[in-house]
């Protein structure tokens, strides 16, 4: 039923976007940044830059944008959290937080990336549970680029097939299934 406001919307993108590669690459890019701290739905940013910028391009531009997205969010979490954390909650809240963040580790951080909301709350938790930057970034870059191949794959296929399905797929379907898979993991 949301088909025909997802084409509008996929529509009007592409129409403003035009042929201009860069202008559609840096704005995928600010975006997939930006969405530490702003509600940009990744599935959308992805799909609609696989469609926009065909595979190999978009695969690269989102690599780049979820990266650097990731290491804002742990330059947050490491530097910003934990006085922000100390003024926002009691000391016995921030305690518990301190022992949960014990339990990070580099599954959650593969297992988060493609989830929206859930990869940057792990981010900046990795930042805040001070877990070596070399290693964060090693973890998210390889991780990144699975994520980048997959939504890049969909919105590419989605515009040459002419499927406005696949292309919600990808923007809808696949996050909120990842999000539920993500959920059962972590409950058993």
């Amino acid at each position: 039923f949301l088909e025909t406001s997802v084409s509008n919307y996929g529509n009007i993108a592409l129409s403003w976007a035009g042929t201009n590669k860069l202008s559609i690459s840096l704005l995928v890019i600010f975006a997939l940044t930006a969405d530490v701290i702003l509600p940009v739905p990744n599935g959308l940013t992805n799909t609609l830059a696989g469609m926009s910028l065909g595979w190999a391009l978009s695969s690269v531009v989102i690599w780049i944008g979820l990266t650097l997205g990731a290491t804002l969010a742990y330059i947050l979490g490491r530097f910003a959290g934990r006085p922000v954390a100390k003024k926002l909650i009691s000391k016995k809240e921030f305690e518990e937080v301190e022992a949960s963040l014990k339990n990070l580790n580099v599954i959650s951080l593969i297992l988060s990336r493609p989830i929206p909301g859930f990869s940057e709350l792990i981010a900046i938790s990795a930042g805040l549970s001070k877990i070596s930057y070399k290693v964060f970034l090693t973890v998210i870059g390889i991780t990144n680029i699975g994520v980048a191949l997959i939504f890049s794959a969909i919105g590419a296929a989605a515009i040459q097939n002419e499927s406005v399905s696949l292309a919600y797929f990808g923007i809808a379907i696949l996050p909120a299934s990842l999000y539920l898979l993500y959920i059962k993991f972590y409950k058993n």
